[in-house]
């Protein structure tokens, strides 16, 4: 079993909070930022080769809840697509497309949703939310999504406007840049891969989409009864929603694990056992060094069977609303790895005194945040950044800590 060691223990050194501007990766390095917007969730990993991958781009246009957002960030004079389009060009400031993108599920905080007056794109036609503007800024090479976008069907959290929207921007981009379109494999370890130079002990394994998911023996399964069948049967609400159908992998880097589910949950799961996608993508999973919390750390994801698989030494929490992260979920990940380092994008003034009982675990309460692996993915290091400054500087560092 894999444990946390922390160089600043063996070195006797103290972690830190250094002023000054996290330097650009080195060649070999693994890099995972989770660019915060304050109105979902994005984050972009660059190879240790250089290839850059995009998961996601926050953009929810929600002002008035029962759960209010967050503030929007840098501020509310930049969109999110915007602010993830300055965030990647300063990070990989050669950068001019973008080699993957992974849309995890078709929800508005991970795609944006174009205003009622967002700016008409002059030749696809189609609004400019996140994801298209940030498409139109940094052309996909690779589109990956969950599934057929014409499947779905609207919610509180998607509309028919906007998937058309979306569909209209997959023709463009298909057309105009040669994106290739393709759905997620869900036991595929060659979808993501290096495209510039080989990297040794390096795999991308995908391990659910669209409510398949990969099984110990390496095949495809769901426990989820076609649509078709239950819409026939009258009981459409019996299919699951949008986020357990979410896209989820495991990124390994020599001894360095990392593992991302979009909104994967077991929500609901009294009314259908399907509705848990979280038990068997469990039995795929493995210890990791971090974890990225499945739907914003939110009541009924994040449960104790991933959670005990994968044992996270490291979660990072991508919170956009007053109501996350919940209490519950904190208490899963505390009792799965009780000395897990939990890192959050933002923390709502009105949910502090909910997790009262936890502030003093949380290691950070604000801003992007950062995950610096080494070459050979033998250590890696923590780095919070000031989300309102255009030059995100460091306000917080930790590590560096070996991978075993």
């Amino acid at each position: 079993m894999k444990k946390l060691i922390p160089l600043v223990l063996l070195l006797g050194l103290v972690a830190c909070a250094p002023a000054g501007r996290l330097s650009l990766r080195k060649p070999g390095e693994l890099d995972i930022h989770c660019i915060n917007t304050g109105r979902g969730e994005s984050s972009f990993l660059i190879l240790p080769d250089g290839t850059t991958l995009l998961v996601d781009a926050a953009g929810s246009n929600l002002k008035k809840h029962k759960y209010m957002p967050t503030p929007p960030k840098p501020d509310s004079t930049v969109s999110s697509g915007q602010a993830i389009i300055n965030y990647i060009r300063h990070f990989a400031p050669r950068t001019d497309t973008l080699d993957y993108f992974i849309l995890t599920h078709y929800h508005v905080d991970h795609m944006g949703d174009p205003a009622k007056d967002a700016p008409i794109h002059p030749e696809g036609g189609f609004g400019m939310s996140s994801i298209c503007e940030v498409g139109s800024a940094l052309p996909f090479r690779n589109l990956l999504t969950r599934g057929n976008p014409a499947e779905v069907k609207s919610s509180n959290c998607t509309n028919d406007r906007n998937m058309a929207n979306f569909a209209k921007f997959v023709d463009w981009t298909v057309k105009a840049n040669g994106t290739r379109y393709a759905y997620f494999d869900p036991s595929s370890d060659s979808q993501i891969v290096p495209l510039h130079k080989s990297v040794k002990n390096f795999k991308v394994s995908n391990l659910a989409a669209n409510g398949y998911y990969r099984t110990p023996e390496g095949t495809v399964a769901t426990d989820i009864p076609s649509k078709a069948l239950l819409d026939a049967q009258g009981d459409p609400k019996a299919y699951p929603g949008e986020n357990a159908l979410s896209c989820t992998f495991i990124l390994s880097y020599g001894p360095f694990d990392y593992f991302a589910g979009g909104d994967l949950q077991w929500a609901h799961k009294e009314l259908h056992d399907y509705f848990d996608i979280e038990l068997p993508v469990s039995r795929v999973c493995r210890k990791v060094e971090v974890m990225k919390a499945s739907h914003h750390c939110t009541k009924g994801a994040n449960g104790p069977d991933i959670l005990g698989a994968l044992k996270p030494d490291v979660v990072l929490a991508h919170v956009w609303r007053d109501v996350q992260p919940n209490p519950e979920t904190l208490q899963n990940i505390y009792d799965a790895s009780p000395g897990c380092k939990v890192f959050l994008t933002n923390l709502a003034p009105k949910n502090e005194p909910v997790i009262a009982d936890y502030l003093d675990r949380i290691a950070s309460k604000q801003g992007h945040i950062v995950i610096r692996v080494s070459k050979g993915g033998t250590r890696y290091t923590i780095y919070t950044l000031d989300d309102s400054d255009p030059a995100y500087r460091i306000t917080g560092k930790w590590g560096p800590f070996v991978c075993n």
